[in-house]
């Protein structure tokens, strides 16, 4: 029978990109081809985001967007995080989608599919066959779901569950077949990296599948994403020192500075114990890239607290940093704790700390002027130039090398020496 046409608007953050990935291979298991004109499409899949309030509107605005311009005889599937916390109310309020696909539906989603399509065939895909979204140079690989963490500022537990470990031998080998693909970054991903494993039997398995992930792909960066210093255990950072290809980078989001934040927060580490954490990584890799995000203006956050963050920011002298306002989120114990700071004084905060971020930031820089690197190229910005990434920047997230050249393929790898900045970006030429 002649294939059938889906169209997919993925929203939110690379771990709902990964979940994408899987819908769409299960989508081509059963006779469907990927389509970016919606008018062609006999199914419109949404994936939405239900993270903050800007990302729930955008996804409610692509949902009425695509019920409005799909064709007629075509069917709307939402899924995602926002269909997983508000069905009820979505179901009521939106009755055009023809149908809502919550967790417990991807495992089952081809038979899904098939009871609005039942003449679609189906077959299994191999992992050889799993759809890449991704350009190809590089991927996301999802090795958890859930997270085991009572953030009060974090609604995420409430509707991804708890934390859920994937079978390493599957990992290890959709790491391989990334590889042998000619994928040359794999960015491990998860709501909390180094847990992995903790909930199959009570230790962290990460720095082994990290040791077998780096055999099967020897010619690929590694890169670790959301590691929580309370589980960067002394063997993870062995893990990563003596594994060449496993990029000297982490990204871990420590939220604040202040011990009465932190646990008002409930974050279960103090300052002195993330301190300790970086040093001990500091020390067994010099050249290591620490990214971070913090958030300002957490109910109860007194002056104090905030120069305590301050104060912190100034000595560790981050890489790459994030910082959000704080504001409330639905469902959260946050949202419910008092004395609030006020909007002025966050607003106010807030650019008191990118400020001064963007000055340690400049400093900083220096570090790279001069040095010869090894650049992954990540696309033409015109004629003659390119933005390309180094082991320390990750995709989407972090500032990039601009290098100037006329023959770089987009895919490939480059050796450079960095020859200044402008502001975040670093800029290079390549080695002749």
């Amino acid at each position: 029978m002649p294939s059938l046409n889906a169209a997919l608007i993925s929203l939110g953050c690379s771990k709902n990109l990964a979940d994408s990935e899987d819908l769409v291979t299960t989508l081509r298991s059963v006779n469907f081809q990927l389509t970016d004109q919606l008018e062609q499409a006999d199914l419109v899949l949404i994936n939405t985001c239900g993270f903050i309030e800007d990302a729930k509107q955008e996804s409610i605005q692509h949902i009425f967007d695509a019920a409005e311009h799909r064709r007629d005889d075509a069917k709307l599937f939402v899924a995602g995080c926002l269909t997983e916390r508000y069905l009820t109310e979505l179901q009521s309020e939106i009755p055009e989608v023809d149908q809502w696909v919550t967790f417990s539906d991807y495992d089952r989603f081809a038979a899904v599919v098939k009871e609005h399509f039942p003449q679609a065939p189906d077959h299994v895909l191999s992992h050889e066959q799993r759809s890449q979204l991704t350009p190809p140079h590089y991927a996301f690989l999802k090795i958890a779901e859930g997270c085991d963490n009572t953030c009060n500022f974090c609604a995420i537990p409430k509707f991804r569950g708890k934390h859920q470990s994937r079978a390493m031998d599957d990992l290890v080998e959709q790491t391989r077949v990334l590889a042998e693909r000619g994928v040359k970054e794999i960015n491990v991903i998860s709501q909390h990296l180094d847990y992995y494993g903790y909930d199959l039997d009570g230790t962290y398995q990460l720095p082994a599948l990290v040791d077998k992930m780096a055999v099967v792909a020897p010619d690929s960066w590694i890169r670790l994403h959301y590691c929580y210093p309370n589980d960067f255990s002394d063997e993870l950072i062995e893990a990563m020192r003596r594994n060449d290809n496993v990029v000297k980078y982490i990204d871990m989001p420590i939220q604040h500075a202040s011990d009465r934040t932190l646990a008002q927060m409930g974050r279960r580490t103090t300052r002195k114990h993330i301190e300790e954490r970086l040093e001990k990584i500091r020390a067994a890799m010099p050249d290591i890239v620490v990214r971070s995000t913090f958030i300002v203006g957490f109910p109860g956050e007194r002056d104090e607290d905030f120069e305590q963050l301050m104060e912190f920011m100034r000595e560790q002298k981050f890489d790459q940093v994030g910082c959000f306002k704080y504001s409330d989120e639905e469902g959260t114990t946050a949202e419910k704790m008092p004395n609030k700071v006020d909007e002025d004084i966050i607003e106010s905060r807030w650019h008191a700390f990118m400020q001064q971020q963007q000055e340690l930031h400049e400093a900083q820089q220096q570090r790279w002027l001069g040095k010869k690197l090894k650049v992954l190229v990540d696309e033409q910005a015109d004629f003659g130039s390119f933005i390309c990434r180094h082991a320390g920047q990750a995709s989407e997230v972090d500032s990039v090398t601009h290098v100037e050249s006329d023959h770089l393929q987009v895919g490939d790898w480059a050796n450079v020496t960095i020859t200044g900045f402008k502001g975040y970006d670093l800029i290079a030429e390549v080695d002749s």
